[in-house]
């Protein structure tokens, strides 16, 4: 059994492997022996970030006797798994032992088991500084740093612990899984392999599951299934195993692997029925297998059963969110608050809600405050940050944010994306486009990006080029309904009349329901002379949708160019029908009027107008009109 399935029980865990430690020592101490010896916990104690991640081996430190009476009551605490006391004595002690490296490189691993990974690289980088040779302190700070999103550096330190102790299995664990999470399949796939063949049944079980996981991720799914098959049959009463094994297909994110994966945990369900962290991971398959009705039953049996398990909390917010069920949400985000304050994410979904439900001034608080809890270091709160401050209008602000969160996370394309929008919205063009282009530099399939260029484009009053970045758009997006109307559109301002019609019906074609489709192919093929044809279209608009009113002022313009006023005086009726403060159709109902004959008509149109109107089609209707 480990911590990461048990979040309860892993103080209980860490007072075992502390006090078993210590016996240890102690029975050495009195031989008049200093022992040297390494006291680890399991890698969702100290790397596991959320149930959604998958941990990177197991932490550790070289244990040895206590510095001072407060060194060794600082342990204590933690065995019993009070870390916030633990941490306050080991920082007191580090005072009055400032040289002390494995006092340090032991500070820096409770920090990194009460989740502060901030300060935990903070003390290891200093104790690595003062002992280059513990493969535990790299060990320890690569997970810190992975944790902070810094997979390079992590992987670093792994190899430094490995050159430090071939065979270091916890390392290669960890060193095999950050390999995935860069993408660096092979490498991946090559060290867990090898981690897998070490160490005891768990351990071993421990690397077939991240084997698994990077064989899914390069689509080699039979192997990945014996590798899981084997890892359960190395460990078959670890519920954690099993938990692992279904996240590793959860990544792979086929709708298959995310049935297997409903299997295993729900395999697990039965074994465990009582334990949280299955509960939550099997709400977690269901809701990526879209029944999100059973994702939230199994998540509120795991918060039922454990109160104090953050994750499903979580997810029951974010699912609260989706159905825009603000009070639930609200409650969820307070709750979470209340019970650990001192976490950033809580404070930054706290600000979801609030921008979600339209409290701006506190969301934009509950953003900071994140900002704030994690030393600075939240990309993704800066980012939402950002869309508060540009839906309230303050562009420099907003455009700050940006820039932070890409100061923090350089390849970060949606943050590049969203620049270029308010720059674009405060008129500094170029700047826009430099962003634009920034983000398809960082993808060059990311259809939004070249949306938005060619949107700048058109703008600026480059069609042709608008042309070229809406067919990249395309190309990364097919079918795209915003990218075919911009197309379209840019082709109407290039006088290219057949592709605007082409593209229009390749539109409709694609997304028969699309009313703007129907719309913008009628008012094309009106254009283009095509009466009948924009006729259809105009009725295939309104059969989805009868109160579209753009349609139905195209429409009545048609008929108003027709012979008979009759039918026009009837379409433009329908337009102020569903739009009475249309001026300008108005006016037009007006002169329909006056063609139809109808004098008295056109002036009673005309008494809704304003008399201060210098429109002169108004004034000339005016003269026409009056008996």
């Amino acid at each position: 059994m480990t911590a990461a399935a048990y979040s309860r029980l892993w103080p209980v865990l860490v007072a075992l492997a502390v006090f078993l430690g210590g016996a240890v020592a102690l029975e050495q101490l009195a031989s008049g022996v200093r022992p040297a010896r390494v006291v680890h916990i399991s890698a969702a104690v100290a790397g596991a970030a959320d149930d959604d991640g998958d941990a990177e081996g197991g932490g550790g430190f070289t244990r040895t006797p206590p510095v001072d009476d407060g060194h060794a009551a600082a342990r204590g605490l933690a065995r019993r798994g009070e870390l916030p006391a633990a941490i306050a004595g080991y920082r007191a002690a580090l005072a009055r032992h400032p040289t002390e490296t494995g006092l340090r490189a032991e500070l820096g691993f409770w920090l990194l088991a009460a989740g502060d990974a901030v300060g935990a690289i903070t003390e290891l980088e200093q104790a690595a500084a003062g002992d280059a040779k513990d493969p535990w302190i790299q060990l320890n700070l690569g997970i810190a740093l992975s944790r902070r999103g810094k997979l390079t550096d992590a992987e670093a330190r792994y190899r430094r612990a490995l050159a430090l102790r071939p065979g270091f299995g916890a390392a290669g664990l960890a060193l095999g899984t950050v390999l995935r999470r860069q993408g660096k399949l092979d490498e991946s796939i090559a060290t867990l392999t090898a981690a897998a063949t070490t160490g005891g049944n768990d351990d071993r079980a421990d690397a077939l599951v991240a084997l698994a996981r990077s064989l899914v991720m390069a689509k080699r799914r039979d192997e990945a299934a014996a590798a899981i098959t084997r890892a359960i049959e190395l460990a078959p009463a670890d519920i954690d195993v099993r938990i692992a094994a279904g996240r590793a297909y959860l990544a792979g994110g086929k709708k298959e692997d995310t049935q297997r994966a409903v299997e295993l945990f729900s395999r697990a369900a039965e074994l465990a029925p009582d334990v949280a962290p299955v509960l939550s991971a099997l709400g977690r398959a269901k809701e990526k297998l879209g029944d999100r009705a059973g994702a939230e039953a199994a998540y509120a049996r795991a918060v039922r059963i454990d109160p104090d398990y953050r994750y499903p909390r979580r997810r029951l917010l974010r699912l609260a969110l989706d159905r825009q069920d603000f009070p639930q949400a609200r409650l969820a985000a307070e709750y979470l608050l209340a019970a650990a304050p001192e976490v950033p994410e809580h404070h930054f979904l706290a600000g979801l809600v609030a921008a979600r439900d339209d409290r701006a001034d506190e969301a934009r608080g509950h953003y900071r405050d994140a900002i704030a809890r994690a030393g600075g270091d939240y990309p993704e709160a800066y980012f939402n940050l950002a869309i508060v401050e540009k839906a309230a209008g303050q562009l420099d602000a907003a455009i700050a944010a940006y820039q932070k969160a890409i100061e923090l996370r350089a390849r970060y394309q949606q943050a590049w994306n969203n620049l270029g929008l308010v720059y674009a919205a405060a008129e500094r063009l170029a700047d826009a486009e430099a962003a634009f282009r920034k983000a398809i530099e960082l993808d060059d399939g990311y259809a939004t990006a070249w949306l938005n260029l060619g949107e700048l484009q058109a703008r600026r009053g480059d069609h042709a080029a608008a042309v070229s970045a809406f067919e990249r758009a395309l190309a990364a997006r097919p079918g795209d309904v915003d990218a075919l109307l911009d197309l379209a559109d840019a082709y109407r301002h290039l006088g290219r009349g057949a592709d605007e019609v082409t593209t229009l019906r390749a539109l409709v074609a694609g997304q028969p329901r699309s009313v703007a489709g129907w719309s913008r192919l009628g008012e094309a093929l009106a254009l283009a002379g095509d009466a009948a044809g924009a006729d259809v279209a105009w009725r295939a608009a309104l059969a989805v949708d009868p109160e579209h009113v753009p349609t139905l002022r195209q429409r009545a313009a048609a008929l108003d160019r027709g012979a008979d006023p009759a039918a026009a005086v009837a379409a433009w009726t329908e337009v102020l029908d569903r739009a009475a403060d249309d001026q300008p159709a108005r006016v037009a109902l007006a002169a329909a009027r006056l063609r139809a004959g109808d004098r008295a008509g056109c002036a009673h149109e005309l008494e809704a107008v304003p008399a201060t109107a210098t429109d002169p089609e108004v004034a000339r209707l005016r003269a026409a009109c009056t008996p």
